[in-house]
C-alpha cells in the first residue's frame, strides 16, 4: 500500500501537509507519526497525523531537516494479483511506477526481483514477515527557509502492487460461501467436506483464502485440483497457492469440487453450534490474461453435531445431467444405490462399491431420466447386517 506525505507548506517556520494512501486525496491516513529531525543536531520534532492525514510542525528552527514517517497501523494483506504484477514486471518488464515500484519492494533491497516475488508469495501461504516491514516511508530532505514551498514525500506499505488497500477499511471483506446441506458429525470425529462452484471457471493462478472457526474445527488435510499446489493451515485460515502466469489454466465446471477439506471437530463442538466456511478478501484467482477472476461464486455444507448414522445429502438439488451424493456412513460396506420414479418403479441400480467409515462421495449419473422427482435409496450392507436410508432427488430437465 502506498501513501503520500503531500503539499509540505513552509510558512515562518512552519511546516504543514497531509499524508496520503497512493497520493490519493480521498484516501488520507491518521494515526502516521510523522517526524523532523534537523540535520547534523539532535533536534527533532514529532506528531500524529489527524483523521484527515494532516501534520503540522510550528517554531521550525530554519536549515536542513529529514521528513519522515513511521505507524504502527495494520498492514495490507496482499493478493496473488499483486504477486503477479511482480512477475511480470520481472519476467517480461511489465511497468510499474514510483508507488508500485516502492510497494513491490518487500525485501528492502532498492530494487524488484524474483526475491520479491517469492516474499510476496510466502506471504500469502505462511504469513511469512516482510524484511521491509508492513509500512515504509520515504526520508525526504527539505530546507526550512521560511518560504511557502511544497515537498511531496512518497511512502509504501509493503505489498499492495495493485495499490488497492483503503486505510480506513484495512481489507477487503470476506466473501461469504453460500450453505448447501449439511453434514452431521460428533464431537471429535473425523469429516470430509468440500467447497463447490456454482459457476464454471477458469484461471492460470489461484492464492486462496479459506476461513474456518478454529476453535470448533483441526484441519487435518486439503486437496485442490491443480498440480503442485502449496497450503498451510494457520490462524483460522487454510492458505493455497498455485500456479503463475506461465501456468496452463485449469477449469471447473458448474457444481464441480473446487476445494475438498478433511479435518476433526473439536471437543468445543457441541449441540447448538455450527462450522461453516468462508474466503478471506484477500482471496485471488487470475485469468490466462492476468485479470482478476470476479465472477466467485461458491457453496459448502454446514458442519453440524449430530447422531453418527447414515446420513446421505446431494448436490445440486434441482440437478441437470448427475449430482453429486455426499455421504456419511458410520460403518463400512458394500454400497448400492437405487433409484425410484415417482410411480414406485427402480429405475436405476449403482453398485457404489466398498464405503469407508466416515464421508464418501459419489457422482451420480442420471442423464438418462426425465424430468421429475424421483427417490434415492441408499443400502450399505455391512457384516451381514444392512442400513439404509432415503433423499429426496428433483431433475431439473
Amino acid at each position: 500500500m502506498i501513501v503520500l506525505l503531500s503539499s509540505c507548506n513552509l510558512i515562518a517556520a512552519e511546516v504543514s501537509g497531509n499524508v496520503l494512501y497512493f497520493g490519493n486525496t480521498d484516501h488520507p491516513v491518521n494515526g502516521v507519526t510523522v517526524k523532523l529531525h534537523k540535520n547534523q543536531s539532535n533536534t527533532s520534532h514529532t506528531c500524529v497525523t489527524n483523521t484527515a492525514g494532516y501534520f503540522y510542525f510550528s517554531d521550525v528552527i530554519p536549515g536542513q531537516y529529514t521528513l519522515s514517517g513511521s505507524t504502527d497501523l495494520p498492514g495490507y494483506e496482499p493478493t496473488f494479483y499483486d504477486a503477479v504484477l511482480v512477475f511480470l514486471h520481472v519476467a517480461f518488464n511489465y511497468p510499474l511506477n514510483d508507488m508500485q515500484t516502492m510497494a513491490a519492494d518487500v525485501n528492502n533491497n532498492n530494487a524488484v526481483n524474483w526475491g520479491d516475488y517469492s516474499q510476496i508469495v510466502n506471504h500469502i501461504l505462511h504469513g511469512t514477515p516482510f524484511p521491509a516491514g508492513s509500512w515504509q516511508f520515504e526520508e525526504m530532505q527539505i530546507t526550512v527557509t521560511g518560504q511557502k514551498e511544497g515537498f511531496p514525500v512518497g511512502g509504501t506499505c509493503s505489498g499492495d502492487v495493485g495499490g488497492t488497500f483503503v486505510p480506513q477499511n484495512n481489507n477487503t471483506p470476506a466473501l461469504q460461501i453460500a450453505q448447501a446441506g449439511e453434514i452431521n458429525v460428533s464431537k471429535g470425529e473425523s469429516f470430509k467436506t468440500r467447497i463447490v462452484t456454482n459457476n464454471a471457471i477458469s484461471f492460470s493462478g489461484a492464492g486462496i483464502i479459506i476461513t474456518y472457526p478454529a476453535n470448533l474445527l483441526n484441519i487435518n488435510s486439503v486437496e485442490f485440483k491443480g498440480a503442485d499446489y502449496q497450503y498451510d493451515v494457520i490462524d483460522g485460515q487454510i492458505r493455497i497457492i498455485w500456479g503463475d502466469p506461465n501456468t496452463a489454466p485449469i477449469s471447473f465446471s458448474q457444481g464441480e469440487t473446487f476445494v475438498t477439506i478433511h479435518g476433526t471437530t473439536t471437543q468445543e463442538f457441541a449441540p447448538g453450534m455450527i462450522a461453516t466456511f468462508g474466503l478471506a478478501g484477500n482471496t485471488s484467482l487470475i485469468s490466462a490474461a492476468n485479470q482478476e477472476v470476479t465472477n466467485l461464486n461458491f457453496a459448502s455444507p454446514v458442519l453440524k453435531p449430530g447422531n453418527t448414522e447414515l446420513k446421505m445429502e446431494n448436490y445440486p438439488n434441482p440437478f441437470t445431467s448427475s449430482t453429486r451424493l455426499s455421504i456419511y456412513t458410520p460403518v463400512s460396506g458394500n454400497g448400492i444405490i437405487e433409484v425410484y420414479n415417482a410411480a414406485g418403479q427402480k429405475v436405476m441400480n449403482v453398485q457404489a462399491g466398498s464405503m469407508e467409515t466416515g464421508n464418501n462421495e459419489i457422482n451420480l449419473d442420471a442423464s438418462n431420466l426425465a424430468k421429475g422427482y424421483y427417490i434415492c435409496k441408499l443400502r450399505i450392507q455391512s457384516a451381514g447386517n444392512e442400513i439404509h436410508t432415503v433423499k429426496r432427488l428433483i431433475k431439473a430437465e
